[in-house]
């Protein structure tokens, strides 16, 4: 028996419960053949028989452990049957840092290289374990302090709970008011926006971004430019770095050259990963297609055993097909535990609504995780997703962007990211969160939509090429490192002292073409602007007119507004945020005015709406750009009036309350760390603390025991605490 064809030898794997010895055989020649011109081919074919290893025949399973070895697998190596050099090879690949971690043959190239102080580019597949390197370089100990970007909070909050084992050689730092140590190293767990932020840095040996393509314009993602001024930042400390992205195909040649460094795009993958269309090819209408794709869903979700991530468009998208799905399943009358994920549901019963779907829906073992979910709340639901205590996952490219899941099954439910259409590179990135290493080898992705078309992705990086770079990213950028044609795009600032210049380069994440407006229409109109912006901290009228000369200005076409339809309602609802400072304060008040009364008349589905949008307004709003926001028109009145020598407001007490949730600086990097904002505010209520650093704070929880619990803080919210390392 022999094969000749992967496509056929694939079917012929999947079909089999058990291998012969002469299938087992033939099989492992043909995977053998295949290496030296098919590698990529034959590689998966070893990862799909390591899957069926029960079935494979004995005598024939050494020869299965010798490709596995030849093919660069080492994690899944049987080294109990090594001799030789085989044991010998199998220990040159043990990571000498990390206890009991073998690396695969394209780590190993990696590691030596960071080892040897090579700065190195990484593009790979999901499955590569292109993060397992970071924590590698970290307890090497080679360096003294790190700085290590990722694109969402929630991987970050991911990255500071697997590195706290190494907290008596590192200070975690995770907050811009946190101070670096001076005895132990440091490592700064920061978005690329932190890292502008932070303004104590003294010495940093060595960074690291994953998701580098972040850097790149092409992809159209606003925080192109605030990464790219974190990176400017970054080598004015140092020239050695780790970067990794996946799918890469080339990027420039002049950032190359710059810092010699060592650019890998690899395709080594350990999981395998099969596709499975539920594409509907009929011509029918929008509506009609969505109803026949959710009924399809709901009955694939049914078969399923494994852990699923569902991915959808958008935050709104995910809650309102997962709220389906508890109804579908409760039409079903299938099983539902009072007692599972019981802590978790107390906590929301309390903080959000207690008629909320997730609450049921956890029984069900359903939950959704996006963006508009409170942090804590999204890693609980990660955690309890590992752990299989949910199995259904409703989920949006937050999730699909970086945390770690051990999902067997991706669905591509829809086929746009937000507003615009998914492309070859997202869908491989969605597709890479199926299947895992040493969880399982084969993952199964159901896609809905068409595949998008092949393509790869370059990645400018604007600080350098500059051509296209928009000019909030030039006007960072010192002189010498200006092309001339970049200098001639600057020009037109010239026009202004330096006072103001140095206000737009503090906020370029922002428009400055928005920012000059705003100075234009507030000098047009000083005396009116002067009695409605003089303040220190507002009232409506104060706060109606921020927001409008920000919505008006700031405001670029395709910005998520999170439900938020004009400037005028986003003061009324900050208005009511100030006086509850809570999310469920706002869901209360909201669920009685009369037109949401009349747009939902039934009350359950108000309160489901209601909670989602609440929980949004506060995630993107309140948390996040509000406060940026009011920050750049509290710059810009106090150039403007000062100038005049008129007085002038200080908004730097509200915008940090807003964005804290008003919470003190010190007890608001608790958050940081995972604990919810209720248990905060019990804490700040009974135990009256003042000026004590966060570390010591943490520190003073850990040892209050059964007090905690007597201040009221709930189960969920003692084990959040307690988890803390």
């Amino acid at each position: 028996m022999t094969f000749n064809n992967y496509e056929q030898t694939l079917k012929f794997i999947e079909n089999k419960t058990s291998f012969s010895f002469e299938e087992s055989y033939a099989l492992a020649s043909f995977a053998n053949k295949l290496y030296k011109n098919h590698e990529h081919e034959g590689r998966d074919i070893i990862i799909r028989l390591l899957d069926k290893e029960q079935a494979f025949n004995l005598q024939c399973k050494p020869f299965l452990n010798d490709l596995v070895e030849l093919y660069g697998l080492y994690p899944y190596v049987d080294n109990l049957s090594l001799t030789g050099s085989a044991a010998l090879r199998y220990e040159i690949h043990k990571s000498p840092f990390l206890e009991n971690v073998y690396l695969h043959e394209e780590q190993l190239t990696i590691s030596t290289a960071l080892q040897n102080n090579k700065s190195v580019v990484l593009s790979a597949p999901t499955s590569f374990g292109k993060s397992l390197l970071i924590e590698e370089i970290i307890a090497s100990k080679k360096y003294q302090n790190i700085v290590i970007i990722q694109p969402t909070l929630a991987l970050l909050d991911e990255t500071r709970k697997k590195l706290s084992k190494y907290n008596d050689s590192y200070k975690i730092i995770v907050s811009t008011s946190q101070l670096p140590s001076q005895n132990l190293g440091n490592l700064f767990l920061f978005t690329g926006e932190r890292v502008v932020e932070y303004n104590m840095f003294t010495k940093i040996d060595f960074f690291i971004i994953d998701e580098f393509y972040k850097l790149s314009l092409k992809r159209e993602d606003d925080r192109a430019i605030t990464l790219n001024s974190a990176l400017h930042k970054l080598l004015k400390f140092t020239n050695k770095f780790y970067m990794l992205g996946p799918m890469i195909k080339e990027i420039p040649n002049e950032f190359k050259q710059r810092f010699e460094l060592l650019w890998i795009p690899s395709d080594f993958r350990t999981v395998a990963v099969d596709e499975i269309s539920m594409e509907i090819s009929e011509k029918i209408k929008s509506r009609e297609k969505e109803e026949i794709k959710r009924k399809e869903l709901f009955e694939l979700l049914n078969k399923i055993e494994e852990p699923t991530l569902i991915y959808c468009s958008s935050p709104k998208k995910a809650t309102e097909l997962a709220i389906q799905f508890v109804k579908y399943i409760e039409n079903k009358n299938n099983f539902s535990s009072e007692e599972k994920n019981s802590s978790t549901i107390e906590w929301l019963r309390e903080n959000i609504n207690n008629q909320w779907f997730l609450i049921d829906g956890l029984k069900k073992y359903i939950a959704i995780h996006h963006g508009a979910i409170p942090r804590h709340l999204g890693s609980t639901i990660v955690d309890l997703f590992n752990q299989g205590s949910i199995k259904y996952l409703f989920c949006t490219s937050t999730l699909i962007e970086g945390v770690n899941t051990s999902a067997k099954n991706v669905i591509l439910f829809d086929k746009k990211k937000g507003t615009k259409d998914i492309d070859f590179f997202d869908y491989k990135n969605i597709a890479g969160r199926s299947g895992r290493m040493n969880n399982y080898y084969i993952g199964n992705v159901y896609r809905f939509e068409a595949r998008p078309t092949q393509l790869e992705l370059d990645v400018d990086i604007p600080i350098f090429s500059q051509d296209d770079a928009p000019l909030e990213i030039l006007i960072n950028l010192d002189e010498n490192e200006l092309k001339e044609s970049s200098k001639s795009r600057l020009a037109q600032f010239d026009q202004f002292d330096d006072e103001f210049k140095e206000i737009l380069k503090r906020n370029s994440s922002l428009p400055l073409e928005g920012q000059i407006n705003i100075l234009n229409e507030i000098e047009s109109n000083l005396n009116n602007y002067h009695e409605l912006l003089n303040w220190t901290y507002p009232n409506y009228y104060n706060l109606k007119t921020v927001t409008k000369l920000c919505w008006d200005n700031l405001l670029k076409k395709g910005d998520n507004k999170a439900g938020i339809m004009s400037s005028d309602q986003l003061a009324v609802l900050t208005q009511k945020y100030s006086k509850y400072k809570s999310v469920k304060g706002i869901i209360e008040e909201l669920e009685k005015e009369e037109y949401w009364v009349n747009k939902f008349e039934d009350k359950t589905e108000r309160i489901n709406h209601l909670s989602y949008y609440a929980l949004n307004i506060t995630r993107h709003w309140f948390d996040y750009k509000l406060p940026k926001w009011i920050s750049v028109i509290n710059d810009i009145q106090h150039y403007a009036f000062s100038k005049k020598g008129l007085a002038y407001g200080n908004y730097s007490y509200y915008a940090s309350q807003l964005e804290n949730g008003f919470l003190p600086p010190n007890l608001a990097a608790l958050l940081e760390y995972d604990i919810p904002h209720s248990a905060i505010q019990k804490i700040q209520k009974e135990l009256k603390i003042k000026d004590i650093s966060t570390e010591d704070l943490i520190n003073s929880f850990k040892r209050a025991g059964k007090r905690l619990e007597q201040i009221g803080l709930i189960k969920y919210e003692i084990d959040k605490i307690n988890s803390i390392n």
